[in-house]
This record gives C-alpha cells, sequence and structure tokens, in this order.
C-alpha cells in the first residue's frame, strides 16, 4: 500500500471535523425524521456501491506457494522487529468469525435498534430545550472495552522481550511488564486512549453546557423529568447499535492477503449492512406517506421545503456517507478500533478548542480555562497514548508501508503537550477591574451629548436648509420652512436629525411616484387590514372599510396631521392597522432598491424654490374604481417567521442566514457578542439587528408564532407604528401616546415619590399577547421567559460579582436563580395577569400551570417602585414612554424600533437589557445591590446615586424630544418627504434659499 492510501484517514479526518463544527449549526435538523431517512438512504447506498467496486477491482489471492517472510531486524533496544513472518498460503483463522444465522440476526436487530433510536432521537429532538450534556463521547470507551475482552487470551499475549531476558524478575517489575502489556499491546491499548478521550470531551461538554438559554423546560409537563431519561436510553441502544455495526463491519474488514471464500463473505456483509440502513430509510418514508395521508394539518409543512433546509441536507447527505467510505476503508487499514479513534480525535479536538476559542467577550461566557485546558492536556495524552502503543504493539501485523518511528512519536508527543501549556497560558482569563456598566454609562453621557448637539446645530431657517443639504446632499421639501416655523414654536430641540426618515424612505425612492401611488391605492382597495387617510386640499379623511375596533387609530392619527395639513400636499396613505410589521424586503432586491434610489440633481438658487404640483389629487387613484388584484401579503399567521420575514433583509453571508440554532435550550454567545460588553448590551441599535442573531428565532413571539403577520416581500409603502429590524415599514408617531390611551398620571392615590422613597423593587404585569402560542411556542416567547426566569427553578445563570476580598476585581460566577434573589436587596415582582391570551389546545393549561400570575393593578400604581421592566409584546409597548416620564428607572428590552429611535440613548436614558435576559440579574446587582445581609466575598454595594441619575435623565429628556408636539414636528416632516417622493417632479421641487437667507423665488 502506498503513501496515497494516507488520504482515506485524511479524508475520515476532515469529514469527523466538518460534521463536528457545522453539526450545532445545521439547518438539517430543523426536521430531523427527514433528514435521517436520507442520510441512512444515501449512507446504504454508498456501502452497497462501494462494495461491489471493491469486489469487481480486488484482485485474486496469491496461488503460487510462494511465502512472503519479513525478516526480523534488531531495533536499538535489543527487542526484535514488531513486524513477524506471515505466510501467504497460510491464512490465519478468525476467531469468533459470525455464521450466516449470526449475521442475519444481527442485521435483523440492527434493523429494529435503528428504528428505536430514530423514534427516541425524535422525542428528544421535539424538547430538545429540556435536553443535557451528551454521553456519546463514552462510545469509543465501550466499543474498546468490548474489542479488549472480545476473545481476550492473556495467556496468548507474549511478555516483553527485556522481561523475558532477565534472569530474576522482581514482583513490581512483573506488575510494571503487566500494566504496560495490558495498555500498551494487543486488544486492550485502545482502553486507556478511549477513557481519556472520553472523560475530556464528557467535561467539555458540562463545562459548554452550563449555560443555558433561557427557553423554557416546564416542568408541568414532566419534560424535565423524561428528556433527559430519554437521552440516556438513547445512549444505551447507541452502545448495542455500535457494538453491532463493530461486530458486523469487523467481520467484513478483509485484509488484502485474505482467501477469496472469505473475501466474498465480508463484502457480502458491508453490502448487508448498506441494505439495513436502506431499509430503515424507507420504513421511516412510509411512516412520512402514512402521516401525509392520515394528518391533512401537516400537509402545507411536509411539502414546502425551505432552501435553507435543502443546502443543510445536501451538505450533510453528501459528508456523511464520504465518512462512512472513509471508515470502512480505514478500518481495512487499521483495525475498526483504528477507524473509530481516527474519526472521535477530531471531534474530540474540535470541542475542547471550541470551547477554548469562545472567549470571549469581557470574559464571559464564565469558563475556567484552567479546566477546559486540562480537558485539552487529557486528550493530548489520549492521543500521544494512542500514537506510543500503535507504534510498540508487537503482534501488530504491517498495514501501511509508511509509519512513524519512535523518535517522530516523542516528538509528536511533546509538541501536543507545549501546545496544551501554550493554550493554558493564552486562554487564561483574568478577573475584570472595575464594572462595566460604570464604563457603559460613561459612555453614554458622550454619545448624548454628541448627538443632542448635532441634532440642534441650526438657530435659523437659513442655517437648517445648509444643514440639511450638507447631510442629505439634496434640497428640503417645500414648505420646509413652514415646517421649521412649526418645529421652533413648539419649542423642540430637534432641528437637523431626522435619520429615521431618511432610512425609512431611501428604499422606496427607487420606485417612481407613480409607482408608489400605484401600489399605495392596490393595497387599500384590496381591504387587507390597512387603513387609508387621504389629504385633500388640507384636510386628512380617513377612507376605506375600517372595523370600530381599529378606527381609532385612524382618528387619532388624523388628529395629529390636522395641525399642519394646510402645508402638505395631496396625497393617501396606507396605514397599518395590525401590532406586527409587515414588509420584508429580501437582501438583494433591498440593496438594489438602495442603489438605484432617487439621485437629486444640484440646484441652484436661482432655479427658485419649486412648489409640489398642484394638480397632484388627480394623480392619485381611486381605489373604487381599482379591480381587486392578487394580495402582495401572504398569510404568516401562528407559525415561525424568522426564515421567512425575520431574517430575509440579511446577506446570505451573515450568520442568521448561515446558520440555524436548533438547540433551543443552547445558550449563543456569539450571538450576542457583537452588541455586548460582557453580558452587558453596549450597542443598543444593533442588539435589534438580527442579522448576527440566529437564536433570537425561537426568543421572541413576532418570530415564532405571530398574531397576524401578514407580510409581503414586496416594497409596499406601508406606515407602521414600530417595526422589527430587518423590516422595511415606515415608522411614524403611535397614536397610542398621542392620544393618550395610556398615560403617565399621578395624584394623591397614586402617588410618584422620588427615587429614594419609592420600594426598592424590579416590577412588572403584562399579558401573554406576545404571540399565539401553538405546539409549546409559548416556551420562547419573551414575555414568558421572563416571568418564568423571575419565578422558576431555573439553569443556572451568570452574575457579575465582585471576586474575593478585592471589591474591584469582578468575575462571572453561575448561580441558581432562586439564591441569586434571595441575595439581590432588590425584590422581583414580575408576573401575569389573567386570563392567558392567544393560546391554544394544551399551550392554554401549560402556561397556567407552569407560570405565575398576579392581580391586575391600576396602571399608576406602577409609581411605586423604583424599577420598571418595559417588554414589547406583539409590536412596539406603549408604556414605554409614560415609565420614562415617572421617577423610576426603566429596564428595557425589546425587538421593535420606533420613530424615536436614536433620540434616547441606553444607559443614560434607560437601563437596556438582551432579549436572552442574562444580563438582567447583574444589572440588578450593580444598581440595587447584592448579598448585603448575608455579607460574605461577593457583596456588592448598591449604585442608588446612578439609578436615581438614569431616572432623572430619562424623565427630564423625554420631556424634550418625546412631547406630542415632537410627534406632530416628526410627522409634518415625514409627509413632506413623502409628498416629494410622490410627485411627479421630485427632483426639481425643493425649498432654497440664496446666501442671504432669503427664499428663493418660486416657479411651477
Amino acid at each position: 500500500m502506498d503513501r496515497k492510501a494516507l488520504l482515506v484517514p485524511c479524508g475520515l479526518v476532515l469529514g469527523s471535523s466538518y460534521v463536528s463544527t457545522s453539526i450545532h449549526a445545521s439547518f438539517a435538523l430543523d426536521r430531523p425524521l427527514q433528514t435521517v431517512a436520507v442520510v441512512l438512504l444515501l449512507a446504504g447506498l454508498a456501502a452497497v456501491a462501494y462494495e461491489a467496486y471493491a469486489q469487481k477491482n480486488r484482485r485474486p489471492s496469491n496461488a503460487s506457494g510462494r511465502a512472503y517472510v519479513a525478516i526480523p531486524l534488531a531495533e536499538g533496544n535489543g527487542r526484535p522487529s514488531s513486524e513477524e513472518p506471515w505466510p501467504l498460503e497460510v491464512h490465519p483463522v478468525r476467531r469468533g468469525a459470525l455464521a450466516r444465522r449470526a449475521v442475519a440476526a444481527l442485521l435483523v436487530a440492527l434493523l429494529f435498534l435503528l428504528g428505536a433510536r430514530i423514534a427516541l432521537f425524535w422525542a428528544v429532538m421535539r424538547e430538545v430545550e429540556c435536553a443535557g450534556p451528551t454521553l456519546i463521547a463514552f462510545l469509543p470507551l465501550v466499543l474498546a472495552l468490548y474489542h479488549g475482552f472480545r476473545d481476550s487470551d492473556p495467556s496468548a499475549r507474549p511478555p516483553p522481550v527485556w522481561s523475558a531476558a532477565s534472569p530474576a524478575t522482581s514482583p513490581a517489575t512483573s506488575c510494571l511488564d503487566r500494566f504496560v502489556n495490558f495498555f500498551l499491546h494487543g486488544q486492550t491499548r485502545y482502553i486507556l486512549p478511549s477513557l481519556l478521550l472520553a472523560v475530556s470531551s464528557f467535561l467539555t461538554t458540562l463545562k459548554t453546557s452550563a449555560l443555558r438559554s433561557t427557553y423554557i423546560c416546564p416542568t408541568v409537563t414532566s419534560s424535565a423529568f423524561v428528556v433527559p431519561k430519554l437521552q440516556f436510553l438513547g445512549f444505551v441502544v447507541d452502545c448495542i447499535v455500535v457494538l453491532v455495526l463493530y461486530r458486523l463491519v469487523d467481520e467484513g474488514v478483509v485484509q488484502s492477503d485474505s482467501p477469496p471464500a472469505e473475501s466474498q463473505d465480508a463484502t457480502t456483509i458491508h453490502a448487508l449492512i448498506g441494505y439495513t440502513f436502506i431499509a430503515s430509510a424507507l420504513v421511516l418514508a412510509v411512516a412520512g406517506i402514512i402521516v401525509f395521508w392520515a394528518m391533512p394539518e401537516y400537509r402545507e409543512w411536509m411539502l414546502t421545503t425551505p432552501r435553507e433546509y435543502l443546502l443543510g441536507l445536501l451538505r450533510l447527505s453528501l459528508m456523511i456517507p464520504l465518512m462512512m467510505l472513509c471508515f470502512l476503508v480505514s478500518a481495512r487499514m487499521y483495525g475498526v478500533m483504528g477507524a473509530v479513534l481516527i474519526t472521535a480525535f477530531p471531534s474530540a479536538y474540535i470541542g475542547v478548542l471550541h470551547a477554548l476559542a469562545t472567549g470571549v467577550s469581557f470574559s464571559f461566557p464564565p469558563k475556567s480555562t484552567v479546566s477546559l485546558s486540562l480537558c485539552f492536556t487529557l486528550l493530548t495524552m489520549a492521543l500521544a497514548l494512542q500514537l506510543v502503543a500503535d507504534a510498540s504493539d508487537e503482534n501488530r501485523r504491517p498495514k501501511l508501508t509508511v509509519r512513524l518511528g519512535r523518535h517522530q512519536n516523542i516528538v509528536a508527543v511533546a509538541v501536543l503537550v507545549i501546545f496544551s501549556i501554550g493554550i493554558t497560558v493564552y486562554r487564561y482569563e483574568k478577573p475584570q477591574f472595575g464594572h462595566p456598566i460604570s464604563t457603559l454609562i460613561g459612555i453614554a453621557e458622550v454619545q448624548h451629548t454628541r448627538w443632542a448637539s448635532q441634532a440642534y446645530q441650526s438657530k435659523s431657517l437659513a442655517e437648517a436648509v445648509v444643514h440639511y443639504q450638507q447631510r442629505y446632499t439634496r434640497d428640503p421639501p417645500p414648505h420646509f420652512d413652514k415646517w421649521y416655523e412649526f418645529a421652533t414654536q413648539r419649542d423642540s430641540i430637534v432641528i437637523d436629525d431626522f435619520d429615521n426618515i431618511e432610512e425609512d424612505l431611501a428604499p422606496f425612492s427607487s420606485l417612481s411616484p407613480a409607482d408608489l401611488r400605484h401600489r399605495t391605492a392596490q393595497v387599500l382597495a384590496n381591504n387587507e387590514e390597512l387603513g387609508g387617510i387621504r389629504v385633500r386640499n388640507g384636510k386628512p379623511d380617513i377612507y376605506g372599510q375600517v372595523a370600530d375596533s381599529e378606527r381609532w387609530m385612524l382618528e387619532g392619527t388624523v388628529n395629529m396631521i390636522e395641525k399642519f395639513a394646510a402645508f402638505i400636499p395631496d396625497m393617501d396613505l396606507a396605514f397599518n392597522l395590525n401590532d406586527e410589521c409587515r414588509v420584508a424586503i429580501p437582501h438583494k432586491q433591498f440593496e438594489q432598491a438602495l442603489t438605484h434610489r432617487e439621485r437629486y440633481p444640484e440646484h441652484t438658487f436661482a432655479d427658485g424654490t419649486i412648489d409640489f404640483r398642484p394638480d397632484r389629487a388627480s394623480t392619485w387613484l381611486e381605489t373604487n374604481n381599482l379591480p381587486r388584484s392578487v394580495s402582495l401579503f401572504n398569510n404568516a399567521r401562528e407559525k415561525p417567521s424568522f426564515q421567512t420575514y425575520g431574517s430575509v433583509a440579511c446577506s446570505s453571508e451573515t450568520k442568521s442566514r448561515r446558520d440555524r440554532q436548533w438547540d433551543k435550550g443552547a445558550f449563543c454567545s456569539t450571538c450576542s457578542a457583537p452588541h455586548s460588553v460582557g453580558v452587558f448590551v453596549a450597542n443598543w441599535t444593533l442588539a435589534a439587528d438580527p442579522c448576527h442573531q440566529p437564536d433570537i428565532a425561537n426568543l421572541h413571539g413576532m418570530h415564532l408564532s405571530p398574531a397576524a403577520l401578514d407580510g409581503t416581500h414586496e416594497l409596499v409603502p406601508i406606515f407602521s407604528q414600530s417595526r422589527a429590524s430587518g423590516y422595511a415599514d415606515i415608522r411614524y408617531p403611535s397614536p397610542w401616546n398621542y392620544m393618550d390611551k395610556i398615560k403617565y398620571e399621578f395624584g394623591e392615590r397614586y402617588p410618584d415619590p422620588n427615587f429614594a422613597k419609592k420600594e426598592n423593587s424590579l416590577f412588572w404585569r403584562g399579558t401573554t399577547s406576545e404571540g399565539v402560542s401553538t405546539a409549546g411556542s409559548w416556551k420562547g416567547m419573551l414575555r414568558q421567559r421572563l416571568v418564568h426566569l423571575m419565578n422558576n427553578e431555573t439553569s443556572r445563570q451568570p452574575i457579575f460579582l465582585p471576586k474575593g476580598q478585592k471589591a474591584r476585581d469582578l468575575e462571572y460566577v453561575m448561580e441558581k436563580p432562586d439564591k441569586i434573589k434571595e441575595r439581590l436587596e432588590t425584590e422581583v415582582d414580575v408576573r401575569f395577569i389573567e386570563p392567558i391570551a392567544q393560546c391554544k389546545a394544551s399551550d392554554c393549561p401549560d402556561q397556567k400551570r407552569e407560570l405565575w400570575f398576579g392581580n391586575k393593578i391600576n396602571f399608576n400604581q406602577h409609581w411605586r417602585y423604583r424599577y420598571l421592566f418595559d417588554a414589547d409584546g406583539a409590536g412596539f409597548s406603549n408604556r414605554f414612554i409614560p415609565f420614562l416620564q415617572s421617577n423610576s428607572v426603566v429596564f428595557k428590552t425589546a425587538l421593535f424600533r420606533e420613530w424615536y429611535e436614536g433620540r434616547l440613548t441606553a444607559w443614560k436614558h434607560f437601563v437596556p437589557v438582551d432579549i436572552r435576559l442574562h444580563d438582567l440579574f447583574s444589572s440588578l446587582a450593580f444598581f440595587g445591590g447584592y448579598s448585603l445581609k448575608e455579607g460574605g466575598d461577593r457583596m456588592m454595594q448598591p449604585k442608588d446615586r446612578k439609578a436615581e441619575a438614569i431616572a432623572r435623565a430619562g424623565r427630564v429628556w423625554t420631556e424634550k424630544v418625546l412631547r406630542k408636539e415632537d410627534m406632530e414636528v416628526y410627522m409634518f416632516r415625514l409627509l413632506l418627504e413623502w409628498g416629494r417622493l410622490t410627485d411627479d417632479r421630485r427632483k426639481d421641487v425643493g425649498f432654497r434659499m440664496d446666501a442671504r437667507g432669503r427664499k428663493g423665488k418660486e416657479n411651477g
């Protein structure tokens, strides 16, 4: 066998490495049964095809009667060569060879075992959030023990030469010889490496799975108890399956000099294994057909195959059969156990190196680098022992002409040990000096000052025009002078920064004015839960069929527009009546829209101010005259929407389009790292970006099971009160706040005391209105996770605390939530109010039993508490502005962003909370204090002054930039810009002034 044979084990190493690195983020596991069926089918076909090819091309046995004799050469230590003579005419008897009936019995058992294992796998995957660490790392050890003691005959194992040559052997030496013989020679030489590999891999798994997601594993459904038991049962079945496969594959392993009859039997066995895999796949296919015909509710799901799933399935379907072929060839070259370890070591190294490399953002996630380095060292020792045992085995037949010598093995072992030590030193995480929140508060102060100064640079109309031209590279829209006068009369301190409007309207400028008008009329004519407002001759009116329960939203918007309607052109507007945003543009289409957006030519003062077309009313289509067309919207209600809508705006190279976080219970530290400093949110805007966060597909009702998502991938101008990042709805100020549907009020009965006099509690009350809970989707919804985390027994959570007696050295520790809440100085009162809303079937009683409920309160009762939590639901939270107006600190987590995005600064005006909620306890400990009553090393003093400063800053700034007057100013500016976009002369219209600040002469 030549050096090219090394390509086969290299292929096995590459395959194992690829599967180990990609399986945790593969879309293929979105549909585990279909994936298993396809992989089994292709793996079986590959095995059958390969064995047919191997039998056809196998060389005939040498029958000349000559024998090959390896000449023993003396080695440097006086021991004979490990290669022994092997006559070609005399073939060894295969000990323990299977009879045909035994082979048939094993194949039948394998078929049933595969079916049982697939059923267990499916059951665990359905409740994967309750799964614990896997025991798969112990499978090589199980095989090594079976391999070592099967047909074991200790008396047949020759003693070492140096022991036999000694005239008198001491008991200690004899014991050492037996130890060396057991662990480095013969069939038992794989046990110690496999043991170290198993311990290392399992410890790594324990370390990396310690931090769990806040996705709920409910106790009332017994999933928390049953799933780990199913996992263990699955491991037992795995052990039996691999032992059966080991026996069959080992029976089928044929050396190049085996007799023809044995070669034929071996080929048949390997082919039969392939046929068994094919039969298992066909059984799954038949079961799928039965489900398809018997359960119509699953047909659409079964027939709709996402592109991402097909790509993930294709990768696994190519890699696993290739690995199987490489394994069969490697088993013939190195033996079955050798091939098993070739497969296992890369996977183990990938696991421990990935754990060491996950580092981390400011020491988060918490991990013991020393412990992981110990795992790496154990793994290195296992590999070193395997190399030494493989090189020193005295009964080993030559498999390859290329073998590493003893000195090369020593060098390899030394390199691995040095690398382990280097990893330990390099990845050591020191405790943090100082608290990140203090740093973030300082940064927020600078950011706020910078934003406020640039938002109000203009002190005159002329300056406002210049700053507009510099900022947006075009002239302001017509009637900009009226807008400026309107804004200054209302004491607006935001004159120059309306980047949200620019961002929202930018893609729509790629469409012609006529197209924008037509699309507006089209969606309003179809009456698809949209309400219309028509402005004619300075008067706004509602038109179209609008339900009474939703009419108030349009009435509030009309009231807002009436304040400035005399100065905006005639137009039609389509308003979203649902809470959820609706327009999600795929990335390529969105980029094309931005590339082809309107480019405005430069105009001079001589061109004069050009007003909107006077006959604009005639350019808007009458919806009554339009035939009902094919709807632009698709029903995406009560089904996962992240891949179809929530992340379609992301590039195909981003994490959310490339990876799938199918393990809902696993915490994705790489998802939160880009916008975080440790556990704490450092970039509030980026925290809402879905493109680097595939895990949020399982962490909000909008993505899990939206109640009223009728979405479109077309560029349709829809005005919505809020939108999730990645959507293209046009944001406008919400009538909820403008009409005081929920209002900040206080009085003698419900006072709003100073911060220091409030109850030291985190308070939240709300309903289960985030999404429609079906098939257990409530377990990932934000509000349910919040209530569950604050009240139930959950997995250990990270908290940032002082280390030892040094108050300024801090580190992350993992503690049970109950223990954390006992030691927090701030009380936690976070509960739902009944009844449970928007749920189906068993999801309603399950939530009732699992979650905590409190009494309904008057809204103004919130002002009693120092800390108020704000979480959005199906759409934006209408409580946020009233909360900010109070003397309390607002803790806010949100998926949706509103018209005032950018005006408020996280850590200056409110405390941001990651949507995963893993930072909540650490923030509470910082502001409220920790372990003051119990004392101890991890005591943290409260930061009352910092908290009160945030409450005061939020209240003062809200009264400056989030008033009703600010909503009117924003809406006025938005509709002027929209008026320009829908004007047939939009390249020419504009407000212009000369250098002396005089308004240009009006033309046209």
